[in-house]
């Protein structure tokens, strides 16, 4: 097969969602790496309607021999991966001596485990390709935020883990980037979210020097950039895209 073949997890919603079919658009054949089944099935059915091809790949992101399996499915089928977007991931609120040690290690097995997992089982392939690898992490990368200890201990692991893969696998012609989104809508965010007030969600907005909140299909044509020849130079790159949020204090008149 002489297309683009990409792996997007947490293709089943948010921005992953987003990616699949940003890159379907493209003209690549996109492996849908999801948990659920029937979310995966209906992108697919999607991006058929498009023009682009899909192939649900069912899998917990946590659990390695999953990845391991979903990952040589999507090869057995394309012969050749290109391109791969880590973008699975989950949040909760709560300090250090709310959360239960169970949640700790649920978190660092999906956020940092799973980026792991999905690089492990990927860049043999992407040597081959000389592709692409790029992670999501977030603004919770490169700064704290109160009351999210282990979500950005994750997120924090996850920039320094793909800089690693930069330095590791640049010289043998692999590029691997990390977007760092600030508050994006998605369902997730929309959890989280959940129990504030309507002048909680102004109040988090008004933080942001553009005034909103991200949305999926932006940081997706973040993702396509970094992915592309048009980013042949981009290695180690922390991108952060959310608003202005992190570029410093920031005080709304």
């Amino acid at each position: 097969m002489d297309r683009e073949c990409a792996l997007v997890t947490g293709a089943t919603s948010g921005i992953g969602w987003a990616t699949a079919c940003a890159l379907a658009q493209r003209g690549a054949v996109v492996g849908l790496l999801g948990r659920r089944r029937e979310k995966a099935e209906g992108l697919a059915a999607i991006l058929r309607e498009i023009g682009g091809e899909g192939i649900p790949l069912p899998a917990d992101i946590g659990e390695p021999r999953q990845v391991e399996a979903a990952v040589a499915k999507l090869v057995a089928i394309t012969g050749r991966l290109d391109t791969v977007v880590a973008s699975a991931g989950m949040a909760f609120a709560g300090s250090i001596m709310d959360i239960t040690e169970e949640q700790w290690s649920r978190l660092m097995r999906v956020n940092l485990d799973g980026t792991f997992y999905t690089a492990r089982f990927t860049m043999p392939h992407l040597l081959k390709s000389k592709g692409t690898f790029t992670a999501i992490s977030s603004d919770a990368g490169v700064q704290g935020a109160p009351g999210y200890a282990a979500y950005c201990a994750s997120k924090h692991g996850v920039i320094g883990f793909v800089r690693t893969l930069a330095l590791d696998h640049g010289p043998q012609g692999v590029r691997s980037n990390v977007i760092c989104p600030g508050m994006v809508e998605t369902p997730m965010s929309d959890e989280a979210m959940a129990s504030y007030s309507e002048a909680e969600r102004t109040f988090y907005r008004s933080n942001v020097p553009l005034g909103r909140f991200g949305k999926p299909n932006e940081v997706a044509k973040a993702i396509l950039h970094l992915t592309s020849e048009d980013a042949s130079y981009s290695n180690g790159m922390v991108y952060s895209i959310d608003g202005g949020s992190t570029a410093g204090y920031f005080f709304a008149s």
